[in-house]
């Protein structure tokens, strides 16, 4: 029987022998699988700080994006209360300008009125002549009867017209180019740079 004992025994050892063998394997494997892990939870790590850093960077973009909106709303806002506020000035210098203009023109017609009637004055109310004479014929007057009658414009009266409406495109153009000249200010300021 010593062979049957040799035979198991050789049998046990080639078990013991294939049982360390896929141990070894097992341990190589689970070694292997260990260091894979290590190496993507490396890399999610990394994935991780990564996507922190730039949610950081987001924010402080997002920051300073809210600031500078913030100073720019503010410069438009200063700039739209001046350009209002120069606006409301030449709105009451064009009301002053126009009004001054009213009142000279007003003072012209009534000034030319009382000249029309003192000439009238001189002529007499009913003829202007002596006792006996024939009152003035339409020739005898200098302008004649069609014009006496105001059938005729009164040529000085169409000049201050003319004069009158000048002086208002000229009031125009002095406010269009005074409020040109705010806005050219108001977008060379500093704080426009």
């Amino acid at each position: 029987m010593p062979d049957l004992r040799n035979l198991a025994i050789w049998a046990l050892l080639a078990l013991a022998v294939a049982g360390w063998g896929v141990g070894c394997a097992e341990r190589t494997r689970a070694g292997v699988l260990t260091t894979q892990l290590k190496a993507v939870t490396g890399q999610r790590d990394a994935a991780r700080q990564g996507l922190a850093e730039l949610n950081g960077a987001v924010t402080r973009q997002k920051a300073e994006a809210a600031a500078t909106l913030a100073s720019l709303n503010a410069s438009v806002l200063a700039q739209q209360k001046r350009i209002d506020a120069a606006a409301a000035a030449q709105e009451k210098t064009d009301a002053t300008n126009g009004s001054t203009v009213e009142h000279l023109r007003e003072q012209l017609r009534a000034a030319r009125l009382r000249a029309g009637t003192a000439e009238a004055g001189g002529c007499g109310g009913g003829g202007g002549g002596a006792p006996g004479k024939a009152g003035a014929g339409a020739g005898d007057r200098a302008g004649g009867g069609a014009q006496a009658a105001g059938l005729l414009p009164d040529p000085e009266a169409a000049a201050d017209d003319d004069a009158y409406e000048a002086d208002r495109v000229n009031l125009a153009y002095a406010s269009c180019r005074a409020r040109l000249l705010v806005g050219a200010q108001t977008l060379d300021s500093p704080s426009n740079r």
